[in-house]
């Protein structure tokens, strides 16, 4: 169906719901509904025609299509939510924008509304508790959308794996932005996914071609967390791609206080010949902040590039890998109106988003 032919079929739906149209009634003529409905009369008959294939009305010669008796109401309600073009996304109440952002909606709104759906935004009510989040997910099924799609920060991710069992009648196909790239306990989701080993590669391939080779990774402590090891697991390979010459010398200290003064004494011994990768915003800025009061500037005394383009600190200008905001709706968009794979492999799909470099004063590659 078109989606003219679909809004036809689902307002005669609704009106056999509501009773509008009854047992015997009569169906307006195709050319009417085709007035009614601003299309055309094919269009209204094949409309009908869908009605007739399911044994809600009869066509007759001269006498017009008519509504069978004893109509199904369990029928039709299952008929209009499979037409029912919606799609409901649940997104953090504390979003730190760093994974996603407005664009990220704007992205998925793009795809989906030129396939005729509408989109429908609540918030994930973590810390409201267990029968709140079910009552929520209740109401989103019994309308029948065609897809739920989860944007979670890092106050939802506890929240939604220890309710994960309320996610296992869902009919629909669901969808999350898994933001730490840890692999996650929900089999019946379908994930994008951010690439903390794929990005932390791109980001040693990036200095070994500019030939940066003295490396200083300022990164968690120890328990360190997934993103943070696939992140420095990255960076050592990408240094180290084919057969760099000299051999890279990396060295790694803690962003802790002694860690952060190990740092400053090693950029103040190098003299400008130094590399710091920040494994995140946050990170990089405690140590800009900490140079700075020891007379130690960026970029004249080193030079440092960061993961996650974090706004909160936008200020220090710093080069970083930063998340497709826009891309990774899209790419929700894709995986719903791309149908033809949901139903034979839902819950199965995992797509990988690298970072896009954002090149700003800390470190300006000549080589991209």
């Amino acid at each position: 169906m078109n989606n003219a032919i679909k809004k036809i079929y689902r307002g005669l739906l609704q009106d056999m719901a509501s009773g509008k149209l009854q047992a015997q009634d009569i169906l307006p003529r195709e050319a009417d509904l085709a007035v009614k409905f601003n299309t055309n009369r094919m269009n209204a008959q094949r409309a009908v025609n869908a009605l007739a294939s399911h044994n809600l009305v009869t066509r007759k010669k001269r006498i017009g299509t008519t509504v069978n008796p004893h109509l199904d109401q369990e029928k039709i309600q299952e008929l209009l939510k499979e037409t029912n073009r919606s799609i409901h996304v649940l997104y953090s109440m504390t979003p730190h924008w760093i994974h996603w952002n407005e664009a990220s909606f704007a992205g998925l709104e793009e795809v989906v509304e030129s396939h005729g759906f509408v989109v429908n935004y609540r918030n994930i009510p973590t810390g409201s508790g267990r029968d709140e989040y079910q009552r929520l997910l209740t109401g989103i099924s019994d309308a029948g959308a065609s897809a739920l799609v989860i944007f979670p920060d890092m106050e939802d991710s506890e929240f939604l794996c220890d309710n994960a069992d309320l996610l296992l009648d869902f009919q629909m196909p669901i969808f999350m932005l898994n933001r730490g790239g840890a692999p996650m306990p929900l089999d019946m989701v379908s994930f994008v996914s951010t690439d903390p080993f794929g990005d932390g590669v791109n980001i040693g391939t990036l200095l070994q071609k500019n030939n940066h080779r003295n490396i200083l990774i300022l990164t968690e402590g120890e328990g360190n967390s997934f993103w943070a090891v696939k992140r420095c697991e990255g960076i050592e390979m990408g240094l180290r791609r084919g057969t760099p010459v000299p051999e890279p010398k990396i060295r790694k200290v803690y962003n802790t206080p002694e860690g952060l003064q190990q740092a400053l004494e090693m950029i103040k011994q190098e003299k400008g010949r130094i590399t710091v990768v920040a494994i995140n915003n946050e990170h990089a800025a405690n140590l800009i902040d900490l140079c700075l009061s020891n007379g130690i500037t960026i970029p004249k005394d080193y030079q440092l590039i960061a993961f996650d383009d974090n706004p909160l600190y936008r200020s220090y200008n710093l080069t970083s890998l930063g998340m497709p905001m826009k891309e990774t709706g899209i790419v929700f968009g894709q995986m719903i109106c791309d149908n033809t794979w949901i139903k034979a492999y839902k819950g199965k799909v995992s797509v990988k988003l690298n970072s896009k470099l954002i090149v700003r004063d800390t470190l300006k590659p000549k080589i991209i």
